[in-house]
């Protein structure tokens, strides 16, 4: 039985969530605050996290952060009344895996929950028995290691959210041949959440940011005017 914790302070919301992933056979933990949301994340260890973004005590912003410290791999998804793309790139850079927005359908949230979880248990088990698999790749004179993520570049380390690893690990897949923003979206999102063009580009921006000694001249992260975007080794 898989474990969810609903962090969320509008208990109509709490109570609608208990009754509906108990009727599809998850194991339901619930917090009004954040405080008590990352106790009960620290206590219990669930398969998946509904987030609120404005909770008292602590906002969800400030948990998801906390949480990408202790658990890299977790699925989060963001719940909030906000609908600024602002908020929601936010969300994505501390490490959430999707941003859903109130009022919301509660069987659509089911279903990506579900969705979510099948896509995280098969990468798991098609990860686990290839030791071979690379766990770190260098690009240019960083050093990406994708199972801490964390990047390495001039003796300095920086953290990769979720999403970026994900976006490296489709760019280094396919080497100096050109990958659209509609193909990103398809492998990292999926059907999650539907990004929009802006969100893919400030997603590259950052990993310039982290990676291209000189982001404005980068070498490694290319764009293709009008098609998409070329990883150079």
């Amino acid at each position: 039985m898989k474990k969810i914790l609903v962090i969320e302070d509008d208990l109509t919301i709490i109570e609608a969530l208990e009754d509906t992933f108990r009727f599809h056979d998850f194991d339901v933990v619930t917090a009004g605050d954040g405080k008590e949301g990352l106790a009960l994340f620290i206590e219990h260890q669930p398969d998946i996290i509904i987030l609120d973004v404005m909770l008292p005590r602590l906002d969800g912003f400030e948990i998801c952060k906390k949480i990408r410290q202790e658990n890299p791999l977790v699925p989060i998804i963001m719940l909030t009344a906000r609908s600024q793309e602002s908020d929601k790139l936010l969300g994505f850079e501390l490490g959430a895996d999707a941003y859903v927005t109130k009022p919301f359908s509660v069987k659509v949230l089911v279903a990506q929950v579900q969705a979510i979880l099948k896509r995280s248990d098969g990468n798991n088990k098609e990860e686990t028995p290839k030791k071979e698999k690379n766990e770190s790749v260098t690009i240019g004179k960083a050093i990406v290691h994708f199972e801490s993520f964390t990047i390495i570049q001039d003796n300095k380390e920086y953290a990769l959210s979720p999403k970026e690893i994900e976006i490296l690990k489709l760019f280094v897949s396919f080497p100096n041949k050109v990958i659209d923003r509609n193909m990103i979206i398809d492998k990292v999102w999926g059907d999650e959440y539907f990004p929009s063009p802006r969100t893919i580009d400030n997603f590259i921006l950052k990993l310039r940011n982290k990676i291209e000694e000189d982001p404005r001249n980068p070498l490694h992260i290319l764009t293709v005017h009008g098609a998409g975007y070329k990883f150079k080794p």
